[in-house]
């Protein structure tokens, strides 16, 4: 029920208020606000919620004296309307997504509560802000550290580890090839479903990690590297469920089990090098290096040419041959989205 995050919060959120007793200033109370807004799951996540509520806070104590000396002679909700409409307006030109709230809070609380002691309480409000903020962000690199950056790579480790079971299974379906038991038409695509699930879920992580990443984020070697494993598993992903539509026949003759066989040792390689990659990605500290070793192919696969100008596979049915090219040329693009991703890989280590 509770998670690091919430005892990180809590932690924090009781320091802020332990040292705000202490000092003995007024209006503490606006440390824990600030924690609660800005705590989040990521310290990028975290750091632009901060800085959007800073630059409410300036934005909404310049409105609120500008305003307050400007309209008061003006009945409350006409002086109010017109400093909220001004902030509103400003707040979408600088793109603040929140930090407008927190700046109509300070005009709506000056306004009405603290208009006898502004020059007083905007300069505390604003630090017991900075506080809360700076408290926040610290909390996120100290305890339990948590970066977009070890989420993201994370959340494709977990993607690479479900690829890696499925494909083993669709090698062992090619070597079992039950002839009496029909398969379960369910089961493909609830697989596909929940491949495309932790992709989506791998994706979400992305706008965390480009706000770590400061000035030109897509230029970054984290940001490449993300952008490289995103493309390999969508190729991955999208040749699983090819795999999946193309189940081969439940009665395989003997004259294509040769193909069956290399394309069931090349799935089993790729499933080992996938894991390979799964356990680079959650095991590293920063950047992850690329596997030690590139994919190896096995000899079967490599020596398919043969097998497939033998006159006894061509005697098969065309629908059958046409089965099994879409299911070899979907192995062959996975083939190649690994290795391709793992020259990537390296070209982007070798650059940073």
């Amino acid at each position: 029920m509770i998670d690091r995050n919430h005892l990180r919060t809590a932690f924090t959120a009781g320091l802020g208020n332990g040292f705000a007793s202490i000092t003995g200033l007024p209006d503490a109370q606006y440390v824990a606000l600030a924690v609660l807004s800005v705590s989040s799951g990521t310290y990028g996540t975290s750091f632009e919620l901060g800085r959007q509520r800073l630059l409410g806070t300036v934005l909404g104590s310049v409105l609120l004296l500008i305003g307050f000396e400007c309209l008061h002679t003006l009945p409350i909700a006409v002086g109010l309307a017109i400093t909220l409409g001004c902030l509103r307006l400003l707040g979408g030109l600088l793109s603040l997504r929140v930090g407008y709230k927190v700046g109509g809070m300070i005009v709506v609380m000056g306004w009405l509560v603290h208009e006898g002691n502004l020059a007083s309480w905007i300069p505390l409000r604003f630090f017991w802000t900075v506080l809360g903020v700076v408290l926040t962000v610290l909390s996120l690199r100290l305890f339990w550290p948590a970066r977009g950056l070890t989420q993201c790579f994370g959340r494709y480790g977990d993607l690479m580890e479900q690829l890696q079971h499925t494909l083993i299974a669709l090698a062992q379906r090619l070597e079992a090839q039950p002839a009496t038991r029909e398969p379960n038409p369910s089961a493909p695509a609830a697989t596909f479903r929940q491949l495309r699930l932790t992709l989506q879920s791998a994706r979400s992580q992305r706008p965390a990690l480009v706000q770590e990443l400061g000035n030109q984020p897509e230029r970054h070697p984290a940001a490449l590297l993300v952008s490289n494993l995103d493309a390999t598993a969508s190729r991955l992903v999208s040749m699983v469920g090819g795999m999946e539509r193309a189940v081969p026949s439940q009665r395989d003759p003997q004259l294509v089990a040769r193909l069956h066989q290399a394309e069931a040792e090349l799935l089993e390689h790729m499933a080992a090098q996938v894991g390979i990659w799964s356990q680079q990605l959650r095991s590293a500290r920063g950047l992850p290096s690329p596997p030690p070793q590139e994919l190896q192919l096995p000899r079967s696969w490599l020596e398919l040419g043969a097998e497939l100008n033998d006159p006894v596979v061509n005697s098969a049915s065309l629908d059958r041959l046409e089965r099994i090219a879409s299911r070899l040329v979907l192995c062959r693009q996975a083939e190649q989205a690994i290795r391709g991703g793992e020259s990537s890989w390296r070209a982007i280590m070798a650059r940073r």
